[in-house]
């Protein structure tokens, strides 16, 4: 089964879900067992797939980590006031080895889950995470070549990203996984992709993740391209016999070689620093678009319409779009409601794919820590999660998988007027059928007019319905394409027409 273009992504936390699912059912339940009743909702919605996030091994290190680390702590109990011991368990960021943790049943429920899903239409993402495992990985003992090592000086200076895998003695000192700008994750051990077994290593996770799923998320994808290896490790990734310029980068040779096996497995890249691009040269399908989520909370409409206004290549098509994901704050806190309704319909009807969070739907508010089992319950926002249901519906049709897209360049409505810069405008249409997106992405009234394609409603008689909205208008087609539609809307909000035409 194939993907489709511009795929709709949605985002479980898995450990809390399939826990309320066991009691919603009062059942206690593994992944296979989930009711196709559950799995069929989450199609009739819209979405093409799954990501399951965090269905790894767990560490019982990282687990004693996360109980211990005061500002974890302090966290978790901001989230559930009536925290327990049990509510807490390790990062799935931090992985002991990738096979399916056995509260979710383990490897062969996770593929029957997969079977289940795949029947109705929906692909499986899971995780990958290339950087680092987790400090108690069996490679520590089995594989210390496979990650960056420390002296025992190091240890002492800078307990912070170094640790102690042997004993006082008999030290094996060893690095925590770290990005260039922050102290290491403590709960994790760095791996070292100038280490060529290591690379033939990762490659075989990834085939044995792609006969369990459809694709994978790419952890912080950017942290092992080897130029950012080695501005945080230095010469600590090589011995005597290496030589830094021997090695490809890793995703090259490994997206390469699993789609040689698996075609149809894709590769999307959790990106930051301005890497997207080069990730996807070296082959992902898709890279988070961190860049537009920023422009969308802060309300910078003049970044995005330059963004998108720079031609619609093959990277924005690569682009994955988000209001909202496990990382970041949630969009009802973030948003206000008119201004996450328009964030929702940009990054919907864009080229490229776009991922939900758990939870966006229903308005929730509260981040959830990843290493906390259980959430508080929150009231659903009906108002969100009507417009949410309805608008994924919308976007469904295949108009926005494989239609033409279009984007538009509007005008001053009078002179002087500069608030037509304030619209974000683009269309979709078949032989069939005719869309147009219209967003006043700005906290200020703005009118503009825009002038539509003469193929499309010239010589035609135009009903423009409003599908996210109560507004239906008359116009003539002539107009429209040599006129232009005129267009006032008040701050943050937004149409979705479906053109309905008649020859005049």
């Amino acid at each position: 089964m194939n993907w489709r273009t511009n795929p709709t992504v949605y985002e479980i936390n898995t450990r809390i879900w399939l826990k309320e699912i066991s009691n919603k059912y009062n059942i206690n339940m593994d992944i296979a067992d989930v009711p196709e009743e559950e799995i069929s909702n989450i199609k009739e919605m819209g979405f093409d797939s799954i990501w399951l996030m965090g269905v790894w091994e767990p560490s019982l290190a990282g687990r004693e980590i996360a109980a211990t680390h005061n500002g974890l702590l302090s966290e978790f109990k901001k989230t559930l006031n009536d925290l327990k011991s049990e509510d807490i368990v390790s990062s799935p960021y931090a992985v002991k080895s990738y096979n399916v943790s056995k509260i979710l049943g383990g490897n062969e429920s996770l593929i029957k889950f997969r079977e289940k899903i795949n029947k109705i239409g929906l692909k499986l993402i899971l995780d990958f995470v290339p950087n680092h495992t987790a400090i108690d990985h069996p490679w520590i003992k089995e594989h210390p070549e496979y990650y960056v090592k420390g002296t025992y000086s190091d240890y002492i200076k800078d307990s912070a990203n170094f640790f102690n895998a042997g004993s006082e003695s008999e030290p094996q000192i060893f690095a925590h996984g770290k990005d260039p700008y922050y102290p290491g994750w403590t709960d994790t051990a760095q791996l070292n992709y100038f280490n060529t077994g290591l690379r033939k290593a990762m490659i075989e996770v990834i085939k044995k993740i792609a006969t369990m799923s459809d694709g994978i998320r790419c952890d912080m994808a950017m942290l092992i391209m080897k130029g950012i290896q080695y501005q945080v490790w230095g010469d600590k990734l090589f011995t005597e016999k290496d030589s830094k310029s021997e090695y490809d980068e890793f995703w090259s040779e490994a997206i390469k070689e699993v789609k040689k096996e698996y075609p149809n497995f894709i590769f999307i890249a959790e990106a930051y620093w301005m890497k997207e691009g080069p990730l996807q040269e070296l082959g992902f399908d898709y890279t988070y678009d961190k860049a537009l989520y920023d422009w969308l909370k802060r309300g910078e409409v003049r970044e995005i319409s330059s963004y998108i206004n720079k031609g619609f290549d093959e990277y924005q098509k690569k682009c994955i779009r988000f209001i909202e994901n496990h990382d970041e704050e949630r969009a009802g806190k973030v948003f206000g409601t008119e201004h996450q309704k328009s964030a929702l319909l940009t990054i919907l009807s864009l080229p490229g794919a776009s991922l939900i969070h758990e939870g966006e739907i229903e308005g929730k508010k509260i981040k959830v820590p990843v290493q906390l089992s259980r959430r508080p319950e929150e009231p659903i926002n009906k108002d969100i999660q009507n417009y949410y249901l309805n608008l994924l519906k919308i976007i469904s049709e295949e108009e926005f998988h494989g239609g033409k897209y279009r984007l538009y360049h509007q005008r001053s409505a009078w002179e002087g007027n500069y608030t037509y810069t304030n619209y974000l405008i683009w269309s979709w249409s078949s032989e069939k059928n005719f869309y147009l997106v219209v967003i006043n992405f700005s906290p200020f009234r703005s009118q503009c007019y825009v002038t539509l394609p003469s193929e499309e409603v010239d010589n035609q008689n135009c009903t423009l319905v409003d599908l996210i909205g109560p507004n239906i208008y008359e116009r003539d087609g002539c107009v429209l394409c040599r006129q232009g539609l005129y267009l006032d809307l008040q701050p943050w909000t937004r149409h979705l027409f479906k053109f309905e035409r008649e020859e005049q």
